[in-house]
């Protein structure tokens, strides 16, 4: 008879299939020794029988439903009114009278895309308590399965980007502790220092704290169970056991006043939960219960995020042995400052290896042009990265220049090669996605290609688009400044469909629909994405076309393994489209207004300079123009190559038996060879370790770089005219698209960085001022298309403003003045 139910100790981590993401991580830590209340996992594969056995078609009730929520609810009748097969019913009541006459039973779901190390699907799923009997608790197991069908968890998996047809669930079966204390432990403070542990706890079952009913005492301890902060929460009542189910009940005054854990119970707590913390080697989220002096683990999962830590000092005793930090000065520094709009953390080992894939193909098109250079950001064993201010010096192939200078004039021949390389590369792609891989060692190749890939895309896109593009702008931009001084080259990017344009301009279509009906826009202004998509299945549809084409546009474009894309956290998207409705002019050409204004330039263009020197310009135009295209392409599709490989990398994660965290302090030689061996030998834990220690130190070492090399020496804020004009206004420093709603009307935009995601902003500032770029980047680019004046490679304007400041920005000179507030 085939085993539909499997005890804890016949699981493991790597079981996510078959036990779900909850019974793997308790069947694994059963096996590893910890104090986990007996229990079993009824099977996905269970669930899969069950549905086949009762005739439920999650495929055909999709299709044939007039909406999500309408096919939702149809599911989950038909489940609760299924009936369970005789043999799977007959395992679970067979594991429950093992347990004892009426024993108490936690039925909690446990889906197979559940408490994963990219992703938390805490509170998706349903979780029964105190459950009594064998009717009970077999219709309790078919209550979580009906709970997967629920139109809030139908929306989370959407928005999370897992198929809804092929999730599944086990459900986890475990003794009831009546428990006299429970709670929550981190252990690394996800709001502090990281070497801190966080502890929540409460009387009672630990439902109270997990549902937020209470608020817990909470303690901040050092990793040797000492306490270094204890705040002593209201706990007005506990959760117990109430016949079947549970019940609330009020605490005493005098209990509330009371540390719910004394001290001793505290340094044990700690003690206990680091070592699950060693065993799965990265970061946890732990529940725990306590029973006569006993600390049993009732759950445990990866912190999924890497957090913005806060900045411990380091001293120049720390740096001694890195590179000696010299200021950049003139052309140097506006490279370097070109360069950090897409670094604006240093990268972590892995991210160096795959991201430095695309800048690598410069250093390459600069030393066949016959000029040698070092890399631009170097990076050592311990995974700390360091600025090279080193110049060029000419090599052999210097005598290839002039042809290759030729060859990038050469319209027609850049125009051909461009297209034949993202078209290769594009169908490269699709055949390494259609692969599937399964095994580790498969897994391990397939990443070992998409690098390899990510370089030729890059490369294509340099070779044969953006250096021929800067080269012809040059004379270009000469040409458009006989017919107007404030004209430049990108005027002539109107009425195009690129990425970033196609982007802006279906988004708009969106903000301007959701502006016709105020429900949605109160709705959009205020609740989350999977709210939303709940809420409005017609809205739903609109952000399900919009994310199918553009979801891979990442933040961090440059960065292959800690960005996401709006797919990966669609709650950003908002972010951005908050933005746009809070603008009044949209500033967004429609297709046809663009291209009205590109042919109405071209005119004024012929008119100025004549026929026969107009014909030789329109040439030039087209090329340049089809370069900008591909420019575009290139950028989102190594975005969405950057975004296969994060899934590559979960699913080595899993296969190794490892954090994803973790996996980012390996260098891609090193994971290769790992998914090759198929696990992680010693060596490569104490590298990860050591890196690990270390990521402090670099992104110290990084910030001093910047300050260091960047600084003007003076207390003014100088840097590169990005767009001409003048704006005056009030500063908005914005670090992250977390404060995109900061920015209002008429402000001036000051950041560090821009990318694509920014772009919005532009139709709210005034005036925009940025630590980072040049003339060419993204921040110039948008701000000449807008008409905004912009300051840029200011290297550090974010430090010399603060909100509310008064400045006004002279995007012609490239400096910022301060206007005293009298």
């Amino acid at each position: 008879m085939e085993k539909y139910l499997l005890h804890f100790n016949d699981i493991r981590k790597q079981d996510v299939a078959i036990a779900g993401g909850k019974g793997a991580n308790l069947g694994e830590m059963v096996c590893a020794g910890f104090l986990v209340p007996p229990g079993a996992v009824v099977t996905a594969d269970a669930y899969r029988q069950f549905m086949e056995e009762n005739g439920i078609s999650i495929s055909e009730i999709m299709d044939n439903a007039e909406s999500t929520e309408n096919a939702a609810a149809y599911i989950r009748k038909a489940i609760v009114s299924g009936e369970i097969p005789a043999n799977i019913k007959e395992q679970i009541i067979g594991f429950y009278l093992t347990l004892g006459t009426n024993a108490r039973v936690a039925v909690r779901s446990s889906a197979t895309a559940e408490d994963l190390d990219d992703a938390s699907f805490a509170g998706q799923q349903e979780t029964y308590l105190n459950v009594i009997g064998e009717e009970a608790l077999l219709q309790k197991v078919k209550e979580c399965y009906a709970s997967l069908w629920s139109s809030r968890a139908i929306s989370y998996r959407k928005a999370q980007g897992y198929d809804k047809q092929k999730v599944a669930l086990a459900v986890v079966l475990q003794q009831m502790i009546e428990s006299e204390s429970a709670g929550v432990l981190f252990t690394q403070n996800p709001a502090g220092n990281s070497d801190d542990i966080l502890i929540n706890a409460s009387y009672g079952l630990g439902e109270a704290i997990v549902s937020g009913i209470v608020s817990p005492d909470e303690y901040i301890c050092a990793r040797d169970g000492k306490i270094k902060k204890s705040v002593i929460g209201s706990k007005e009542i506990q959760i117990v056991y109430d016949g079947q189910g549970t019940k609330k009940e009020s605490v005493s005054a005098e209990k509330r006043k009371q540390q719910v854990l004394d001290n001793e119970l505290i340094r044990h707590l700690v003690t206990e939960t680091l070592k699950i913390d060693v065993h799965y080697n990265c970061s946890m989220d732990i529940e725990w219960a306590v029973k006569d002096g006993k600390i049993y683990i009732l759950q445990a999962r990866s912190i999924t995020t890497i957090g913005d830590e806060p900045q411990k000092h380091f001293s120049d005793t720390d740096f001694a042995g890195l590179p000696v930090i010299k200021p950049a000065k003139g052309r140097m520094r506006e490279n370097v400052l070109f360069n950090l709009e897409k670094l604006p953390k240093p990268y972590f080992p892995l991210d160096h290896d795959f991201g430095d894939a695309v800048g690598k193909q410069k250093e390459v098109l600069i030393t066949e042009v016959g000029f040698s250079m070092n890399a631009m950001c170097p990076i050592d064993d311990y995974g700390v990265s360091s600025f090279n201010m080193g110049g060029m010096k000419p090599n052999r192939n210097i005598i290839h220049l002039p042809g290759i200078l030729k060859q990038m004039k050469n319209e027609e021949y850049n125009t051909k090669k461009s297209s034949e390389s993202l078209r290769s590369c594009m169908e490269r792609f699709e055949q390494e996605k259609a692969l599937a891989c399964v095994s580790i060692q498969e897994l391990g190749e397939s990443l070992r290609r998409m690098q390899v890939l990510i370089g030729d895309t890059a490369y294509g896109r340099f070779r044969y688009a953006v250096f021929p593009q800067v080269l012809e702008n040059f004379s270009l931009g000469r040409t458009l400044k006989k017919v107007n001084a404030t004209l430049n080259s990108y005027d002539l990017m109107e009425g195009l469909d690129y990425v970033t344009a196609d982007v802006n301009r279906a988004m708009a279509d969106i903000a301007r629909r959701i502006k016709g009906n105020p429900d949605e826009l109160k709705a959009v202004m205020s609740l989350t994405f999977s709210e939303i998509v709940q809420k409005y299945p017609d809205l739903s549809e609109a952000f399900d076309g919009f994310m199918e084409k553009y979801g891979n546009r990442s933040d961090f474009n440059c960065y292959c393994f800690i960005a996401k894309t709006w797919n990966d956290d669609p709650d950003r998207l908002l972010g951005t489209l908050r933005t746009m409705l809070r603008s009044k002019d949209a500033k967004i050409l429609s297709k046809q207004e663009s291209d009205a204004k590109f042919e109405a330039l071209m005119t004024r263009v012929k008119d100025t300079i004549g026929e026969k020197t107009y014909v030789k310009f329109a040439a030039k135009v087209e090329a340049v123009r089809h370069y900008h295209i591909i420019r575009e392409a290139t950028q989102y599709l190594w975005e969405s190559e950057f975004a296969y490989c994060r899934t590559l990398l979960r699913s080595c994660a899993a296969g190794l038996d490892v954090s994803y965290d973790n996996l980012l302090y390996l260098f891609a030689g090193e994971l290769f060879e790992a998914c090759r061996k198929g696990q992680l030998d010693d060596g490569m834990q104490t590298l990860i370790a050591k890196r690990k220690a270390k990521r402090a130190l670099a992104e110290a070492y990084w910030n001093k770089c910047m300050e260091e090399s960047l600084a003007t020496g003076n207390s003014g804020i100088i840097g590169v005219s990005g767009s001409s004009g003048m704006a005056t206004g009030k500063v908005c420093i914005v670090k992250s698209p977390a404060e995109f709603d900061k920015l209002q009307p008429g402000e001036i935009l000051v950041c560090t960085y821009t990318d694509p995601e920014w772009t919005p902003l532009f139709m709210l500032a005034a005036g925009v001022v940025v630590d980072t770029g040049g003339t060419l980047s993204h921040a110039a680019i948008v701000a000449r298309e807008y008409k905004v004046p912009a300051v840029l490679a200011t290297g550090d304007a974010t430090k010399k403003l603060k909100d509310g400041d008064f400045v006004v920005v002279d995007g012609t000179n490239g400096i910022v003045i301060t206007v005293p507030v009298t």
